[in-house]
């Protein structure tokens, strides 16, 4: 004989204010989630630009100390033209730079066991062209004029750059002395980043003798 139960059990489900509710709060989870995500790569992204910059100014600097501590009062021929009286050349357009340039003779090119057809005297120069700072580097001192130069990028970003040489108790942009090499000069740039750069190098002041009297090649 069947008996009727004395109660029903009910099953209770969500509803749908609560559902509604559930949804919001795991999409306000998601969207926090999300921001702070999106905060640590940018954060990420910024700290690799801010260490590669700092890298390549650091190694920047690295470069431009070997060449300016090591630059040599000698004299250098352009393209087979004659040698120059000045031993270094700064000025505005020198070497096709978009604001002042330098070019030089250092020493210190390290030939070990003289492996290279070259010797330890190399002939470099610095230039700015389009916001990119560049070395200049000729294999010879005094190259000719089929000789073409390495150029390679040192710096990015930099928006200003000037040369300046110590002398007589005063910095000035432009260098006409003959055989003459100043005491000491003075680099300024303005970067992107870091704004205002300068370097003060000491030169090797000395004076070679003139070049009147003495055969063409026995001095340089």
């Amino acid at each position: 004989m069947y008996r009727r139960p004395n109660s029903i059990k009910k099953t209770h489900g969500f509803t749908l204010i609560e559902v509604i509710l559930a949804l919001a709060i795991f999409a306000s989870v998601t969207l926090v989630a999300n921001q702070v995500l999106k905060n640590i790569l940018t954060s990420s992204k910024q700290t690799e630009e801010v260490s590669e910059t700092l890298k390549q100014l650091q190694r920047a600097l690295v470069i431009m100390d070997s060449d300016f501590r090591q630059i040599l009062a000698r004299r250098y021929r352009n393209g087979g033209e004659e040698p120059q009286n000045t031993l270094i050349e700064l000025g505005d357009s020198v070497i096709g730079s978009d604001a002042a340039g330098v070019r030089f003779v250092r020493g210190g090119w390290v030939n070990p066991q003289s492996l290279f057809p070259r010797g330890e005297v190399v002939k470099v120069g610095y230039r700015l062209t389009d916001e990119t700072l560049e070395r200049v580097r000729w294999m010879y001192p005094d190259d000719s004029s089929a000789t073409e130069p390495a150029v390679a990028t040192v710096l990015d970003n930099v928006s200003s750059l000037s040369f300046e040489v110590f002398d007589d108790g005063e910095w000035k942009k432009n260098w006409d002395k003959p055989d003459v090499m100043p005491s000491a000069i003075r680099i300024k740039m303005t970067l992107a980043r870091y704004g205002d750069i300068e370097r003060v190098y000491l030169l090797p002041a000395q004076t070679l003798p003139s070049l009147d009297g003495v055969q063409q090649g026995d001095i340089f």
